[in-house]
């Protein structure tokens, strides 16, 4: 089995975990949700010396996207979103760019369908359809090492706002309980923002699927 590396870069104004997935025999890379400042990920690649094969979304909103397009168009690869999001990252309203005076879209993108198994860099992802926080929203689930890429859909002790376009507070609960509530305790996860967590502590400790918070 290759060994695999995980690095954080947490990137823009809105402070977005980008994740780059590498596979240390072959130096072969996969990145997970560019959301700004494109030149730190390509300083990162190169002071690694990682040959970047796709970029994979967890879902289409602006903070998530914004470095996809030039990353892809300067290292010549794919960006790949669950196929029910293309609506949302075609409109500047849907991603939410608009709210902050962009005009953000981004095409073309890949479609991804649930369950898929997708390999780049000699990893194999799962693709976990988790609507809720959109209704195109991911999860990437890496089983050989037990790791979730989770993006706005579970948080430490949280979960995705609902309350932007194509939202919905009850589908995202169900999301959690059934795609991610099922997978094994021990999987760390690894969230869109703030720190990491694993499934069996939020089973034990998120309010908002517990029913004790409070949503938008």
């Amino acid at each position: 089995m290759s060994k695999i590396r995980l690095d954080m870069l947490t990137l823009g104004e809105i402070r977005t975990n980008c994740f780059i997935v590498s596979n240390e025999d072959t130096k072969d890379a996969v990145v997970v949700d560019p959301g700004d400042e494109c030149e730190r990920i390509l300083e990162h690649l190169n002071l690694n010396e990682l040959n970047i094969k796709a970029i994979l979304l967890t879902h289409g909103h602006f903070d998530h996207i914004m470095a996809a397009r030039e990353l892809a168009s300067t290292t010549r690869v794919c960006i790949y979103a669950y196929e029910s999001e293309r609506e949302l990252l075609a409109d500047p309203g849907l991603n939410c760019s608009s709210i902050f005076g962009k005009s953000l879209t981004l095409a073309p993108v890949e479609s991804l369908h649930d369950l898929e198994k997708i390999q780049f860099a000699d990893i194999e992802f799962v693709v976990l359809h988790t609507p809720g926080h959109t209704k195109g929203s991911v999860c990437y689930y890496i089983p050989d090492e037990q790791i979730l890429l989770s993006g706005d859909t579970l948080f430490f002790e949280s979960v995705g706002r609902t309350d932007f376009p194509t939202g919905n507070s009850e589908v995202l609960v169900k999301s959690i309980n059934e795609r991610l509530f099922t997978l094994p305790k021990e999987v760390k996860v690894y969230p869109g923002h703030g720190c990491s967590t694993s499934i069996g502590y939020e089973m034990q400790n998120n309010p908002y699927v517990n029913g004790e918070g409070s949503f938008y």
